[in-house]
């Protein structure tokens, strides 16, 4: 008796661990967090700043009426500016693995009064999006996503025959670079070329002087 109410809690705990009815996508992020921490982390001044909103989207050549995918949005701070580009016409779509962060970009885009977004919960492995795209713009995801290859090869359905893949990540090479002592979340310019190449992309641009420890790639078929 006292075996199977062992086996019973054992049970739970796994259910409670990752999900009921399978696995449970967040238990295989790298870096999981609940959401309100995750917020606190992706808002910080310091770290919005840094991201260079205001000069990353015109080098993105986003035209009204596109449609984009904010892969791993997080708390949507790249979601807002995303959807105002495309408007009118467009639709930004807030994609994550995480609902209490999609729910976040939710409100944001209420109090925003933005209208042209819509958020999608994606999978570990595939971003599960609805239509296709002209383009899919990550920023400080990838190195969060286990299996890359393997994502960006599911992404790859999504976008549009003369669609584009724009990815802005950690430079491995850099001197300076974060995660040196973790490399498990780096990744070279030649590795995502690499990942890419196979997806059937090609680098068209780069952008790597706009910022000081990271890439900015932009690929097309």
């Amino acid at each position: 008796m006292l075996m199977k109410m062992k086996l019973q809690i054992v049970l739970l705990a796994g259910l409670l661990l990752f999900g009921f009815g399978g696995t449970d996508v967040l238990a295989f992020q790298l870096g999981a967090r609940e959401a309100s921490e995750w917020i606190k982390t992706l808002d910080r001044p310091t770290r919005v700043a840094e991201m260079k909103i205001e000069e990353v989207i015109p080098l993105l050549q986003l035209q009204p009426g596109d449609i984009v995918v904010d892969i791993g949005s997080g708390s949507g701070q790249f979601s807002i500016p995303l959807a105002r580009a495309v408007a009118p016409g467009g639709k930004l779509i807030a994609e994550d693995i995480h609902p209490g962060l999609l729910t976040h970009v939710e409100l944001r885009a209420k109090e925003f009064k933005v209208t042209n977004l819509q958020t999608v919960r994606g999978e570990v492995d595939d971003p599960k999006l609805p239509e296709l795209v002209d383009l899919a713009f990550f920023h400080d995801v990838l190195h969060h996503i286990e299996h890359r290859a393997v994502f960006l090869q599911s992404l790859a359905k999504y976008i549009k025959p003369d669609g584009r893949v724009a990815i802005i990540d950690i430079d491995k090479d850099h001197p300076r670079a974060s995660h040196k002592d973790d490399p498990v979340y780096t990744m070279s310019q030649n590795d995502i070329t690499g990942w890419m190449r196979d997806a059937g992309f090609s680098l068209v641009e780069e952008h790597n002087d706009l910022f000081d420890r990271k890439i900015f790639l932009i690929f097309a078929r």
